[in-house]
């Protein structure tokens, strides 16, 4: 279904992101894989993203200014219940040992 599968191609991807978001998107790339390493990632529309059983868990995007990080609605771990507005993406402007440990935390709750 997808041409471009794994690691290889997901880091390809995450290379041509601006400096300092290069350093951020592959530090993720590994916190993804680290706590999640059932997720395949694949490459569409010049995104990595991160599925399980062909659904969308997470996806990194980079742009010139940014770098946002982002869930499928389907698994969405900041869900909760009876409220108005639920994010599903983040932008990250660095990864601090605090905000690993966040999003380490909505990876485990996305994949269950």
């Amino acid at each position: 279904m997808f041409s471009k599968k794994g690691d290889a191609a997901a880091l390809a991807t995450l290379a041509g992101a601006p400096t300092p978001y290069r350093e951020i998107a592959e530090r993720l790339h590994a916190i993804i894989r680290e706590t999640a390493s059932a997720l395949e990632p694949v490459v569409r529309w010049g995104l990595p993203f991160y599925v399980r059983d062909g659904k969308d868990v997470c996806y990194i995007k980079t742009g010139a200014d940014f770098l946002a990080f982002g869930f499928g609605e389907d698994v969405n771990p900041a869900y909760r219940e009876g409220a108005s507005m639920h994010p599903i993406v983040w932008n990250i402007t660095t990864l601090d040992p605090e905000t690993e440990a966040t999003l380490r935390e909505l990876i485990r709750k996305a994949v269950g």
